[in-house]
């Protein structure tokens, strides 16, 4: 392994990944307004959540689901991007995934916006399609399924996706570079993330996150997700209600 191509993919990752879509999208789209901090409803509360994200979540309150979708799908493309650059390039080597990684951090920290970017989350979806595409599919369900059975925690269903990633990948391929490559972008969202993690951790102190479709508002983790788990509960009901039959 040759560090000066290890610092090539770090360098060409990070500087993809620091591209705003999200503030490009707004002003290509948004008719001169600025992006605008977000900000969210505490459910049972009067009180706001307020976030300085640049992400397609912030797009998609501003502007509406078309141009939030359009974010997310190029914060996604540009991470497998380079991901895949690298893989083509070197396949025997794990320098495609230093540039997904960095391409995260990139998003998270952009050097041409102040440092200030999104949360990962699609660009880590972007790079997993090009490492091993089955891990999304198998992953996000599953931590899913493992949030509602957490005693409603939906941040279980949030952060267990790399360490169920990492678990897949390990599985996939016997690659120690894989594990800590999931590894590692689990502790790279944690940083990015904690102010909301400690705000999410004191409502659930004070029981105001009551149920998971609190929890979901909270998080603002998508009215698809919601639907997929009122089905959920929906076969589940029934399957009690034939077994008591």
């Amino acid at each position: 392994m040759s560090w000066q191509v290890a610092l090539l993919a770090a360098l060409a990752g990070y500087l993809l990944g620091s591209i705003p879509f999200a503030l490009i999208v707004v002003r290509c789209f948004g008719q001169g307004k600025p992006l605008r901090p977000t900000e969210l409803p505490i459910p049972g509360t009067g009180d706001m959540l307020r976030s300085n994200a640049v992400s397609a979540t912030a797009v998609r309150l501003q502007l509406g689901a078309r141009y939030g979708c359009l974010t997310s799908i190029l914060d996604m493309s540009k991470a497998a991007a380079i991901t895949l650059a690298f893989k083509l390039a070197y396949p025997t080597e794990p320098y495609f995934l230093i540039a997904s990684g960095l391409a995260v951090v990139g998003h998270i920290w952009p050097a041409f916006n102040r440092f200030r970017g999104g949360r990962g989350q699609s660009p880590i979806i972007g790079s997993l399609f090009v490492i091993d595409w089955p891990a999304p599919f198998i992953a996000y369900p599953l931590a899913q399924l493992l949030g509602i059975a957490a005693c409603s925690r939906a941040f279980v269903g949030r952060f267990g996706v790399m360490l169920i990633v990492a678990g897949w990948l390990y599985f996939r391929f016997s690659s120690l570079p894989h594990v800590l490559y999931a590894i590692g972008l689990v502790v790279v969202r944690i940083t990015a993330m904690r102010r909301e993690i400690a705000q999410y951790v004191r409502l659930r102190k004070a029981g105001t996150l009551r149920t998971l479709s609190d929890e979901l508002e909270f998080l603002q983790m998508g009215e698809g997700m919601t639907r997929s788990i009122g089905f959920l509960r929906r076969q589940g009901a029934k399957l009690m209600r034939h077994r008591r039959s």
